[in-house]
């Protein structure tokens, strides 16, 4: 009886033990660290990393392009203070428009 118990286990090992790495190695390559999903999700926050750098880059152009206007000349300095501080020159007048709120 002994016989035939040693080749029947020696062809169960023979199929278990791939069986069991070759799960092993799937777990690796789907759900370890370095795997696919873990990669992919990398993919996805460079993706966003990337979009955020170009929308800065748009805005740090704006702003340098403003700088070199504020650097050339005046005309641009006094549209700021006339829009952001309300400043008028000496001889003009303010006006105000104010809408009303509507009624309820």
């Amino acid at each position: 009886m002994s016989e035939k118990f040693i080749p029947n286990l020696k062809n169960l090992l023979m199929i278990m033990v791939p069986a069991f790495l070759l799960v092993v190695l799937q777990y690796r390559i789907w759900f370890d660290d370095s795997g696919v999903i873990a990669t992919r999700s990398l993919q996805h926050s460079i993706s966003a990393l990337h979009q955020d750098n170009e929308v800065q880059r748009s805005e740090n152009e704006s702003l340098l392009a403003e700088v070199m206007d504020l650097r050339a000349g005046t005309s641009i300095l006094e549209e700021k203070a006339r829009e952001e501080l309300g400043l008028v020159r000496e001889g003009e007048t303010f006006i105000l428009f104010v809408d009303p709120e509507p009624a309820e």
